[in-house]
């Protein structure tokens, strides 16, 4: 639990009450590879800092899986529109391989920030980061070529190419296998 509390620390500094009160919400667990994190329909008002692992975000279209995202270690998890609205999630989160999370309830979390302007200060952050992120990948896909989501995905996020399996990341990207494969071969000769 001390990675994550140096992670909060990092984006914004906080006192030693503080990060008593986080450390008080957080508990640990371990997912077995295949384990699901969240599953769509189902509701989860947690929020997991990913110590260990890797988790890979889905939806289920016509029975094929559509990957939307890929968490690694130092990374937060959640699905915040099911947890801030009513709805059940729409899309599942798997672990990928054995994964230790660190978890904590975004109520409990809610609640320190009402106590404590430094927590609240920090969640404001760690919202702003996850809308610029989701909203990075959004336009891509208006105003990129798969190459240039490519070339993004290997500045941007390179343990993908080096855990995830290639048809997930093909998903990722909306293209084939085979279209990723074609890009590979170009990147390589290039």
């Amino acid at each position: 639990m001390e990675k994550i509390i140096q992670v909060f620390n990092n984006i914004a500094p906080l006192g030693d009450k503080d990060r008593n009160s986080l450390n008080e919400i957080l508990k640990t667990i371990c997912l077995d590879k295949g384990e699901y994190w969240i599953r769509a329909g189902k509701k989860n008002y947690d929020i997991a800092f990913i110590d260990k692992g890797y988790l890979r975000k889905f939806y289920l279209k016509d029975g094929n899986e559509i990957t939307d995202f890929f968490y690694f270690d130092n990374d937060f998890s959640a699905d915040l529109p099911s947890i801030l609205g009513s709805a059940n999630p729409t899309a599942s989160i798997v672990a990928m391989q054995k994964t230790t999370l660190t978890t904590f309830s975004y109520h409990a979390f809610n609640e320190l920030c009402k106590q404590s302007p430094a927590i609240e200060h920090l969640h404001r952050l760690m919202i702003e980061s996850s809308f610029l992120r989701f909203y990075k990948r959004s336009v891509s896909f208006i105003l990129q070529t798969p190459r240039e989501r490519y070339d993004d995905l290997i500045v941007s996020y390179p343990n993908v190419f080096k855990k995830a399996a290639q048809y997930h990341i093909a998903s990722y990207l909306g293209i084939s296998p085979q279209h990723l494969s074609r890009l590979r071969k170009q990147k390589a000769i290039s």
